[in-house]
């Protein structure tokens, strides 16, 4: 924890779950622009930093989306995941009007049956950051997980 960042704490790879892209169920569509935009991020950075957050007994995905995009583009054989129960998650909708709760979201990524772009917004409670730096080299190839 830094001093600059009091209600912030940056967690490291610890908690961090190795998962395929394939396993992920998006709860939203992705916006083309974004990712690439992401994909620029990840490749000047040269690693990956931050998890996909994901509903850990359904693996739908809280946030993320256009992470996991990227690395279904390029192939990636592993993602970094933060595993969560909506105990530990801020759920808010985007959309003026609409009330959202846990249940919907787990139920449209089960049904395959995304929301538009940017309708949920998941924080973590206690305004958490989790942090993982994996090379992108470990992601790539199937052998790598060391979950």
């Amino acid at each position: 924890m830094t001093a600059s960042l009091p209600l912030q704490t940056i967690l490291p790879r610890a908690g961090i779950t190795l998962l395929r892209p394939e396993q992920l169920l998006p709860t939203e569509e992705f916006i083309e622009a974004r990712v690439h935009e992401v994909s620029r991020e990840i490749d000047a950075e040269g690693c990956w930093r931050h998890p996909v957050l994901v509903e850990q007994n359904t693996h739908v995905i809280m946030d993320g989306h256009h992470r996991r995009e990227f690395a279904l583009r390029r192939g990636y054989a592993w993602i970094p995941c933060l595993m969560l129960d909506y105990s530990r998650v801020i759920l808010e909708s985007r959309r003026p009007g609409l009330v959202l709760t846990p249940d919907d979201v787990i139920s449209r990524g089960l049904q395959r049956r995304p929301y538009p772009a940017k309708t949920t917004r998941h924080v973590l409670r206690g305004g958490v950051e989790y942090c993982c730096d994996f090379a992108l080299a470990e992601l790539r190839h199937a052998g790598a997980c060391t979950t």
